[in-house]
């Protein structure tokens, strides 16, 4: 017998991963990227980007993470150019207890740090231009008309962690009714996120890290635009790095306890494209299994070494999350593309609950 998911026990968690079929580079290939440019044109940072590397490898080996697990991508870079510039401005709190390294700082920012604005706009440029701006965007994100296709009878929550547009693009392109948050006016409204509505969406999107077409107008509302080439780089309302995942203004504040909420009441909880490396988005996902484990989480991810098994991935994901029962952890390793084309529809979904009368009890909190 077909399982039968009520309202709200599905729900997908997109990253980066997602994106990387339609030629869209995820955050390691961004840092591949700018190291190939400091070599070219982008010499002048060259200096300031070793600074920073070193100085986060150095803050994780404080942390004690061991070296082979330290990484480094865009979020960690451009979150660290972020505070020099708030140093610079005095808008850093610590400012006061990191005299010691400014002289070393200023020798590769420059006495008023603008070599690392210079560099982080030159990284935002290529982020909206090239990076997740694939020249044949329509034919190269179409797979993603698969989260039209599901076959799910109730509206779909869609978490994203991308800045990228290929979840509105397609669903709209399918004439699927998306709620992205703006009213007529184009200014977001928590208020669309209303679910009793009689002319409810088919899709809610959370994209928890902002967005290309995103930026704050005069008065500081958030509002968009209908072409990314056409907003100015600096002004694209995104967020970057650790000290900003938590944001006390909305949307991101809004967003993210949404996520904590559509986790408590999920079954089953899709993620394609997401490596658990966010400790936030984490400590969510582990939260809803201590409450109920009954939930299921299925991994869409895809690594070709030789030494990786689905089942080493899902001992290191259930102790990363704290998961009892790693055989609720259920792993899809394949391209995002082939995932979507092939797994994801309701039929995959309920073959994940072979016992079809089987429900999650959320429990209180």
């Amino acid at each position: 017998m077909k399982k039968h998911f009520g309202t709200d026990k599905i729900i997908v968690l997109l990253g980066a991963g997602a994106s990387c079929d339609a030629g869209i580079k995820n955050s390691f290939q961004m840092i591949q990227e700018i190291e190939k440019k400091l070599d070219e044109d982008w010499k002048e940072f060259k200096n300031l980007y070793n600074y920073i590397e070193s100085s986060h490898v150095r803050l994780e080996r404080i942390k004690n993470v061991r070296l082979r697990e330290i990484t480094f991508n865009i979020e960690n870079l451009v979150g660290l150019l972020d505070t020099i510039i708030r140093i610079s401005t005095k808008e850093f709190e610590g400012y006061n207890f990191v005299g010691a390294w400014e002289k070393e700082l200023i020798g590769v920012a420059g006495i008023s740090m603008e070599k690392a604005l210079a560099f982080k706009n030159e990284i935002l440029k290529k982020l909206k231009e090239k990076w997740l701006s694939p020249g044949d965007f329509k034919t190269a994100t179409s797979y993603y008309k698969k989260l039209a296709a599901t076959g799910y009878n109730s509206y779909l929550k869609i978490f994203s962690l991308n800045y990228d547009m290929c979840v509105e693009h397609n669903m709209e392109a399918e004439g699927r009714r998306i709620e992205r948050g703006f009213n007529e006016d184009r200014i977001w409204d928590y208020r669309r996120y209303d679910f009793q509505k009689d002319d409810a969406a088919d899709f809610y999107l959370y994209k928890l890290h902002g967005s290309l077409d995103w930026y704050r107008d005069e008065e500081s509302r958030l509002t968009f635009v209908d072409g990314v080439q056409t907003i100015d780089p600096q002004k694209m309302e995104i967020i970057f790095g650790v000290q900003n995942k938590l944001q006390s203004y909305d949307p991101f504040n809004f967003y993210f306890y949404a996520f904590r909420e559509a986790c408590f009441a999920a079954e089953l909880i899709i993620v394609s494209g997401y490596g658990f490396f966010d400790k936030h988005i984490n400590d969510n996902l582990a939260n809803a299994f201590k409450i109920n484990p009954k939930r299921k989480l299925l991994i869409n991810c895809y690594n070709t070494l030789q030494s990786f098994t689905d089942e080493k991935y899902k001992e290191e994901i259930g102790k990363r999350l704290g998961i009892v029962d790693i055989n609720d952890i259920h792993i899809f390793n394949k391209p995002a593309k082939d995932f979507f084309n092939e797994d994801l529809n309701i039929e995959t979904f309920s073959s994940l609950f072979p016992d079809s009368s089987e429900e999650v009890e959320v429990l209180p909190e």
